[in-house]
């Protein structure tokens, strides 16, 4: 099966990133963001299917929001937008290949009644 690579580390990166906002700006908010992204960096690296889910829609969520700042001129989150992009394609591959895979071992099942 096809492991999740690149989103585990983007998480992490992401929530690095929030540690030094937090750092910077003394806000707890982006603490918890922080400790939200490095959470769900854990979880999808260890495969849990709830955090795989709820790493989707942050993702998507976050790529949305992020596309709307870069359209409205600000560059610096061209960086946050590329994050988002490359999480979301890795976890639409992965959704892909462990229902391709469900999909084989049922047609085999299938064959053998």
């Amino acid at each position: 099966m096809k492991r999740l690579r690149i989103s585990p580390f983007l998480l992490s990166l992401s929530g690095f990133m929030f540690l030094y906002y937090a750092y910077y700006l003394s806000s707890p908010v982006y603490l918890t963001f922080a400790i939200f992204n490095m959470g769900l960096a854990y979880g999808v690296g260890m495969e849990n299917k709830t955090a795989i889910k709820v790493a989707l829609i942050y993702a998507a969520i976050t790529f949305f929001f992020t596309l709307l700042f870069l359209m409205a001129g600000n560059l610096f989150a061209l960086v946050e937008v590329v994050v988002s992009f490359l999480i979301l394609h890795d976890i639409m591959g992965y959704i892909r290949a462990v229902v391709k895979e469900q999909e084989e071992a049922e047609s085999e099942k299938a064959g053998e009644e």
